[in-house]
């Protein structure tokens, strides 16, 4: 069963361009030198703490490369609270290829908003991305979307371990508007054109 998940985890990371042998070799370190592991049963939370640790390094390999997407599951919109309720992940996210960036949230509400869908739409040019990671493993990408009608500040989290993470929304040049932050997984993402 571990031979065959990393096989696929290999084959997943290639796509990426990570070094799938480190990678490879990082999960198969002994635990003492010389001492080779031996092959055990792994229960079920040895499995998900394995799969966590490849989306977590999967998520960094994204936004190294601008090619990612955080399907929101909770939008927390500052000035009036959390929002949870019947959230559609396919009209609430982040996403970046590239140059190019959009942030959109759809509330669903009876009041349409500036998109249409009760929410706002943010779309246009990535400029000044940051990423690093942390000592304990968290990693930081902030980037500013430069949109025709609204341009934010996009500062994201992805939480050590796993692919979780916040994207924290900060409007630009719009006194009016309120910030707003994104909570769901980060994945990597390639846009068809």
């Amino acid at each position: 069963m571990k031979k065959i998940i990393l096989s696929l985890i290999i084959a997943c990371v290639g796509i990426m361009n990570v070094n799938a042998q480190d990678l490879y070799d990082e999960l198969n370190t002994p635990t003492e030198p010389g001492r080779v592991l031996k092959e055990k049963q792994h229960d079920d939370a040895d499995i998900s703490e394995l799969a966590d640790s490849v989306k977590h390094k999967f998520a960094g390999a994204a936004l190294r490369k601008g090619m990612f997407a955080l399907t929101a599951t909770r939008v927390d919109l500052g000035h009036s609270g959390c929002y949870d309720f019947g959230l559609n992940e396919s009209t609430n996210f982040v996403f970046q290829q590239g140059n190019n960036a959009m942030v959109q949230v759809a509330l669903n509400t009876a009041d349409p908003g500036l998109n249409g869908f009760g929410g706002i739409t943010c779309e246009g040019h990535v400029s000044n991305p940051k990423y690093r990671e942390d000592k304990k493993g968290n990693i930081y990408y902030d980037f500013t979307v430069m949109g025709a009608s609204i341009s934010a500040t996009v500062s994201i989290t992805v939480y050590k371990g796993s692919n979780y993470a916040q994207a924290y929304v900060n409007p630009i040049f719009e006194s009016s508007a309120y910030s707003i932050t994104l909570y769901g997984n980060l994945v990597p993402y390639k846009r068809d054109q």
